[in-house]
Order: structure tokens, then C-alpha cells, then sequence
């Protein structure tokens, strides 16, 4: 393959990687400052207890706001009701010292809510009754027989419910970190669509420039070299905003901005839309290419530069985190 076609390559695929870190710091920031993964705990816990009914109740932006001041009640425990079994169990002091004042933990040890869960019960309704007696005073039909069928012909004891809960509660946390996963995904695209959008990262008119300027390809092909991985960021809100402003002005550095060329010499309401629509095509593709993740550009341009022969793939650490980071020239500390 044409060395001048690995170079374009690697050249995009640093813009990619570059445009991907700003994206990734800037859903991180917002996700610590909104307490997101909280919230989706606290979801999950109602999916878990079987009160689905409870989620709409907790919508809306006023809780939003007060979870990003860190006000009490910034999740609307109050507004599932006095009945709520999730309400009792996440307001248990197993649980709520597991965070700081005015916020709810983003992460709860299955073995921690299980004997949370149970001492909730065996609060209420006493010691020493079965696991069945316990979960019948509930009256919540779905969640008794969820439990008990876990728990099989087996003891029906408090034990053994604390163990049927910490089962279940693993196997439902599970699912929970897919659907997160995939609604930071998204949350990564939208973050990256604005960003294309409002510096003009438009991915079309990038390839076509660096296939005409040979040296700005070759500036980049030597930054894309010279990238590591780093340890991860904390994940302080402030850390995620320094992070964020440090990645948006080394992106600023790059071939990219306005006022765009392809809107430059144009006549007429008709070229007008058509310049539009590529730009919007490039737009799109370049959040796209955000929404990938850093580790996979990174892993791209290791690849890329194995293949054009100007080095190995850069080593991959043994104990590499899930969502490792990445550190660009300018940027070491």
C-alpha cells in the first residue's frame, strides 16, 4: 500500500484520537458533576426490587440541578413513597456511608446491599422469621418470587435470602453496566457532534487536506508517534474539566476551525445547501469516529504505523485499565 496513503491514515486517525479524549473528558466531567452513574444505580436498584414504576418519578431537570449542588434529595428518594422498599434500603447506613454529604455512591458491593437489604427487612418486621415470612410482608409478588426461586429448596433463612439477594443483585448490575455503556456511547456521539460542529472538524474536508499538504500530514503522522498511554484522570468533576480544557486546546492545535474552506467562493442558495449537507456528512462522521473511544484510535494507529513500517506497535500495558487514556505531545506533565 502506498506510503502516502498510511500517512493520510494515521493523520485522521490522530484528529480521531484527539477529538475522542476531548469527547471522553467532557462526558466524564458531566457524568461526575450530575452524579449520572448514582442515578443509574439507583435505576438499577429499582429494577432489582422490582418498583420500575418508581423511574419516571425521579426524572426531570430540578433534580438534576440539585444533584450537581449536591443538595439533600437531589435523588427523589422522598418521592417514591413511604412504601418503597428501594427508599428504605438506599437510606440504610451500610449504604449512605458510602458516600459524601448531599451525594449517593456511584458503585455498592453486592455483599454490602445484600446485608443492607435484610437488616432493612429484619428492622421492620423482626428477627427470626423465614426468608418467605420476611418477603411476604413485603407484598411485592415479583421480587418474593424472584428470591425464593434463587434460593430453591435450600434453607430459608435470613442467610440465605442475604445470599439469593447478593445472586441477584450481581446478575442485574450486570445488565445495568451494558445499558450504561451504551447510553454513554451515545452520550459520547452528541458530545462529539457538537464539538465537530462547533470547531469545524469536518472529517471530508480534513482527509482532502492532508492529502494535499504532504507536510501537515507529515506533522501529524510524527504527533501520532509520539502518543502514549497515560494513567487515567481521576474522576473528580475538576480534574474532568482540567482535563477537558487541556485536551481542547491541544485540539485546536490541528487542521481544523473556522471560517471553513468549503463554505469559501460560493454563489446561490443551491451550493450553498450542498457545501451544507457535506459538511454535515463530515460532521457526523467525525462524532462517529469520537463515539469509537481512544483506546480503539490508539490501537488503530499502532496498527497503521506497524503496517507503513516506521515502527512497532506501541506496547499495550498488561494491566491496562477499561477505558485507558491517552497522553498527546504538549500535554505531559
Amino acid at each position: 500500500m502506498s506510503s502516502h496513503y498510511l500517512d493520510v491514515a494515521v493523520g485522521l486517525s490522530y484528529t480521531f484520537l484527539a477529538v475522542s479524549l476531548l469527547c471522553s473528558a467532557t462526558r466524564e466531567a458531566i457524568a461526575s458533576l450530575f452524579q449520572t452513574r448514582a442515578k443509574v444505580l439507583l435505576d438499577g436498584v429499582l429494577t432489582l426490587l422490582h418498583e420500575p414504576a418508581g423511574k419516571p418519578r425521579l426524572r426531570g431537570i430540578l433534580p438534576s440541578i440539585r444533584r450537581l449542588f449536591r443538595m439533600d434529595g437531589g435523588f427523589g428518594l422522598d418521592k417514591l413513597g413511604s412504601a418503597s422498599l428501594t427508599a428504605e434500603v438506599m437510606r440504610h447506613p451500610l449504604i449512605t456511608g458510602l458516600a459524601q454529604q448531599g451525594r449517593m455512591p456511584s458503585y455498592i458491593p453486592s455483599a454490602i446491599f445484600a446485608r443492607a437489604f435484610v437488616s432493612t427487612l429484619t428492622g421492620k418486621y423482626g428477627k427470626g422469621h423465614t426468608a418467605a415470612i420476611l418477603l411476604n410482608n413485603v407484598g411485592n409478588e415479583g421480587l418474593t418470587k424472584t428470591l425464593l426461586a434463587i434460593m430453591g429448596e435450600g434453607p430459608d433463612d435470613a442467610a440465605a435470602l442475604e445470599n439469593a439477594v447478593r445472586i441477584w443483585y450481581d446478575t442485574v448490575m450486570e445488565r445495568i453496566s451494558g445499558w450504561y455503556k451504551r447510553r454513554s456511547q451515545f452520550v459520547l456521539f452528541l458530545v462529539g457532534l457538537f464539538y465537530a460542529c462547533a470547531m469545524n472538524i469536518d472529517a471530508l474536508q480534513l482527509s482532502q487536506r492532508l492529502w494535499n499538504d504532504a507536510a501537515l500530514t507529515a506533522q501529524l503522522v510524527q504527533k501520532a508517534e509520539e502518543a502514549k498511554p497515560a494513567p487515567p484522570a481521576e474522576a473528580a468533576a475538576l480534574t474532568q474539566i482540567k482535563q477537558a480544557k487541556a485536551q481542547a486546546q491541544e485540539v485546536q492545535k490541528l487542521p481544523i476551525g473556522w471560517p471553513s474552506a468549503r463554505f469559501e467562493n460560493i454563489s446561490g442558495a443551491g451550493a450553498f445547501a450542498v457545501a451544507l449537507v457535506f459538511a454535515l456528512i463530515g460532521w457526523v462522521a467525525t462524532a462517529f469516529a469520537a463515539s469509537l473511544g481512544s483506546p480503539f484510535w490508539f490501537d488503530g494507529i499502532g496498527w497503521l504505523l506497524a503496517l507503513r513500517g516506521t515502527g512497532a506497535k506501541p506496547a499495550a500495558e498488561t494491566t491496562a485499565p477499561p477505558s485507558p487514556t491517552v497522553t498527546l505531545p504538549g500535554l505531559r506533565k
